[in-house]
């Protein structure tokens, strides 16, 4: 009797519930992953809850997303493009037409061979700073072998020196009122001398001869004479210097 009054409340609920007197109610909450926004990190964390409800009449809260505004783009600065210019094909390679006539190039002027002379009296003697004096015969380019030896011996021992060059400055006295044939063979023996230097090792870019022809009147050394005169080489520089006549400089002794 007792257990039976026990479970009769279990049986009157059963009972009510199948009777439909008490309806069921039951909650379900869901979220529907599918309805998240694509872009999830650039919705703000405090953005306000959308409520919907789905096609199985279950409710969903879905995050409501709005994009922030994108900032303008800066200005360009004048003179400037944001474009790149770039053309459609490589440019056409400048082709340089030869000239429409033939260019005689001229090859450097060959060393003199000198020949020593035994009938000249030609002569040298040292001059102040390491310079070397050559004296000729009147009307003649001969040298003897002395003159040839001591000239030898100054261009072996000048040659090291590669930042030394040489100036040639000969001279001539040529009777006559002709300005020419002094000149002439002023540089008949500066050729002479400058073949010799080149044959003992200093280089023809190194030598400058100058042929001056007849002295000035004020000129007191000896008419029939030639000078070799080494200086330090200028340095380099992009500004033109006017033309001078080059003078000796002192150079090391060696």
């Amino acid at each position: 009797m007792i257990n039976r009054l026990a479970i009769l409340p279990s049986l009157l609920y059963a009972l009510f519930i199948a009777s439909g007197l008490f309806p069921a109610a039951w909650a379900q909450v869901s979220t529907n992953i599918d309805a998240l926004p694509a872009a999830s990190s650039s919705s703000s964390p405090h953005a306000p809850l959308e409520h919907r409800q789905n096609n199985t009449g279950h409710s969903q809260h879905s995050v409501a997303t709005h994009a922030p505004a994108k900032p303008p783009p800066p200005a360009t600065p004048a003179g400037y493009s944001r474009t790149l210019d770039i053309p459609a094909k490589a440019p056409t390679p400048t082709v340089i037409t030869p000239p429409p006539f033939p260019v005689t190039l001229h090859p450097p002027v060959p060393a003199a061979t000198v020949v020593p002379a035994a009938t000249s009296h030609s002569h040298a003697e040292p001059l102040p700073n390491n310079a070397l004096r050559v004296l000729f015969d009147p009307n003649s380019t001969d040298l003897n072998e002395a003159t040839i030896d001591a000239v030898r011996h100054f261009a072996q021992n000048m040659a090291p020196k590669t930042e030394v060059r040489f100036i040639l400055h000969s001279y001539a006295n040529v009777p006559g009122s002709d300005i020419s044939m002094p000149r002439r063979l002023a540089l008949s023996r500066a050729l002479a001398i400058r073949g010799l230097l080149v044959q003992n090792g200093i280089a023809t870019t190194r030598i400058y001869p100058i042929a001056h022809g007849r002295p000035d009147a004020t000129d007191t050394a000896p008419t029939e004479r030639l000078d070799i005169l080494p200086e330090s080489n200028p340095p380099a520089t992009d500004t033109p210097t006017p033309t001078e006549t080059p003078a000796a400089k002192e150079v090391p002794t060696p």
